[in-house]
């Protein structure tokens, strides 16, 4: 996993606070004096800001600067690649993410590219992926290798195709794939469908889930009729989401697949690599061309700020789908209704990409309750990303004749920063990992009723963030009674994770509620966060999230579901046994099959066996892996 792109150095609200302190928050105050709306407060920040930002040096400070190729960088990340490859420490994967890393960096057509992907062949043959190894010497060539060092490029390429002529052999019905072009992620499980009738406009949503409103929860979401534990209600792909920085060198920017072997980078920033060409195209022509040259120094300088960055991306795709018309978009918000506008009034059968962007636009924002110095950080923070992205993307040639334009991009980052870091939700795969410590296994058994010692064991590694139209309106409580379930192609599906009487309220569980939190820090950060007071049961009446077994009967049963070990099996006998006529969920504790039941669903549904680089026997992995590492060890193709 690549290193993290926040700079302490340069954390914009950091420094805001102590430039707040010093310079801003006696005068801003003073301006807003007796002041009471809101709207006028906010309009009063923005300009003070303005003001503020023509003076201040902040691309020296924060160091901007335009993302641009470096050779010289790409070379210390191969050298570092060779150090983890090298025989003595063998830390191939690592290797591998220094390489991609080199990759992204160098310039297209250099020489210091082509010995990077010469490199990154080596890597392939260590794992016995012939068909990667032989396309990165594909790449190699097409990026100029040097001729010097042809001879031991072309006695790898010739070796590689011997082992393949020989695996054609002994393993005739392996599955092959071409890399270097999008390929589709399998869970080998059929994929989730709806419980019930989908509703006739929003066929991604069971009909009897319905959008009520009211002044305690606001729009929140209502079941009208029973429903079971591991119920479906809710299939959605979200409109814009965003990977995780730490996962770029090791997985495609747009869709998301682990095809670490093969990435390929974007030829204008050093940040962003795709599986494919088609990735690639797509990316750019759906939001990347509008974010590329600032991508990087968001990431940089954001500070806590961060969550929010998806909403960059919501920005640049609503661009791309209006075609650049700003007037046309600027005219299209006035006269939009925003009280009259959800995911729940669009027929989602013929929807256009403005119906779309319009359930998102009006998504909250919690503007009003900010506090002053919130407000002003996100304004300053803001102020700088829209300058970066006059003056470095083809935005900069839309606006700059245009004070409307301007404004409007100005307008759009600030509303879905702020929507975005309240409305985001993370994206997760599950990992197999090679072991588990001690404190892992005293939860398995205390809480699940069983001990997992010696077997295979699995988490949930988040690699992206994501905001959704219909699940964003979905209120939080610490004792949630739906859970995503994120599925290989994008989409994610929402599932009941206990029983929920009709009329009831479907709740989800927000970032900062963990058992690992007592009471008063969950409502600390989730009103810091999210601007409201939990209520829930546990918020009202105890004081750490619990997760116990009901019965003892039940731990015997989930000792006997372990047992099973196989998902397809074990899923029904858990629903079975969860909806049981007359059993009781506390409002105030997690039960053991509710986290079993999530555990199930996700490891059926967001585990990809083709990208599990522990699976010696899946098609990434190869069969007779041990084989292949010695035949590769017995000649020197490095």
């Amino acid at each position: 996993m690549a290193e993290s792109l926040q700079e302490k150095e340069c954390n914009v609200v950091k420094l805001f606070h102590e430039l707040w302190e010093e310079l801003l928050k006696q005068r801003i105050n003073e301006l807003v004096h007796n002041q009471r709306d809101k709207d006028k407060i906010a309009e009063i920040i923005k300009r003070e800001i303005e003001d503020f930002l023509r003076t201040f040096p902040f691309r020296d400070r924060f160091n901007l600067h335009p993302d641009a190729k470096d050779n010289a960088k790409a070379l210390a990340a191969r050298n570092c690649g060779n150090e983890r490859f090298a025989p003595s420490i063998g830390e191939y994967m690592e290797s591998l993410q220094h390489y991609n890393e080199s990759i992204a960096y160098s310039e297209q057509g250099s020489e210091t590219r082509a010995l990077a992907y010469g490199n990154r062949s080596a890597v392939c043959l260590k794992f016995g992926l012939y068909e990667e190894c032989l396309e990165n010497i594909r790449l190699a060539r097409a990026s100029n290798y040097p001729m010097q060092l042809a001879d031991k490029l072309n006695k790898r390429e010739q070796y590689v195709k011997r082992c393949i002529e020989e695996d054609a052999e002994e393993f005739s019905d392996r599955v092959m794939h071409t890399p270097g072009q999008y390929r589709p992620r399998n869970s080998g499980y059929p994929a989730p469908k709806l419980s019930y009738e989908a509703h006739a406009n929003v066929p991604q949503l069971v009909k009897c889930v319905e959008l009520r409103q009211n002044s305690e929860f606001g729009r929140h979401l209502v079941t009208t009729q029973h429903l079971k534990a591991g119920d479906v209600l809710l299939i959605e792909k979200p409109y814009a989401s965003m990977l995780n920085d730490k996962e770029r060198y090791k997985r495609c920017a747009f869709c998301h697949n682990e095809d670490t072997f093969t990435l390929i980078p974007c030829e204008g920033c050093t940040l962003t690599m795709y599986c494919s060409d088609e990735c690639m195209d797509k990316a750019y022509k759906q939001y990347h061309r509008y974010e590329c040259g600032v991508l990087r120094d968001c990431w940089r300088i954001a500070g806590r700020l961060v969550g929010g960055i998806v909403g960059l991306r919501m920005v640049a795709t609503a661009i791309a789908s209006f075609e650049q018309d700003l007037e046309g978009w600027t005219n299209h918000l006035n006269a939009l209704d925003e009280t009259k506008v959800n995911a729940f009034t669009v027929d989602w059968n013929k929807v256009t990409d403005s119906d779309i962007y319009d359930t998102v636009h009006v998504l909250a924002t919690n503007q009003k309750r900010r506090s002053r110095e919130d407000l002003a950080v996100l304004m300053f923070f803001t102020s700088i990303v829209h300058r970066l992205l006059l003056e470095r993307t083809d935005l900069g040639p839309l606006c700059e004749s245009s004070p409307t334009r301007s404004k409007l991009l100005f307008d759009l980052l600030l509303r879905h920063w702020q929507t975005s870091l309240i409305n985001k939700k993370q994206v997760y795969h599950v990992q197999r990992s090679e072991g588990q410590d001690e404190e892992d296994e005293y939860y398995e058994y205390n809480y699940a009723g069983y001990d997992s010692d010696d077997e295979e064991e699995y988490s949930d590694e988040m690699h992206a963030i994501a905001v959704y139209p219909l699940f964003s309106m979905v209120n939080h409580s610490c004792i949630p009674n739906v859970a995503p379930i994120h599925l290989l192609d994008g989409r994610c599906a929402f599932v009941a994770t206990r029983p929920i009487a009709a009329g009831e309220q479907l709740f989800d569980v927000y970032a900062f509620a963990s058992m690992d939190f007592d009471r008063s820090f969950r409502i600390f950060c989730l009103r810091k966060s999210y601007y409201f007071k939990c209520r829930c049961a546990v918020c009202e009446s105890f004081s750490y999230v619990d997760v116990r077994n009901m019965t003892p009967r039940e731990t015997n049963f989930l000792r006997l579901l372990r047992m099973v070990n196989v998902p397809e099996h074990q899923l029904p006998m858990l629903v079975e046994h969860m909806n049981e006529v007359g059993k009781r969920y506390p409002k105030h504790q997690y039960t053991a099959a509710e986290v079993v039941l999530v555990r199930i669903l996700r490891m059926m549904h967001s585990y990809s066996l083709e990208d599990d680089m522990l699976n010696t026997f899946g098609s990434i992995g190869l069969p007779g892996l041990a084989a292949s590492l010695s035949r590769s060890r017995a000649g020197n193709f490095r």
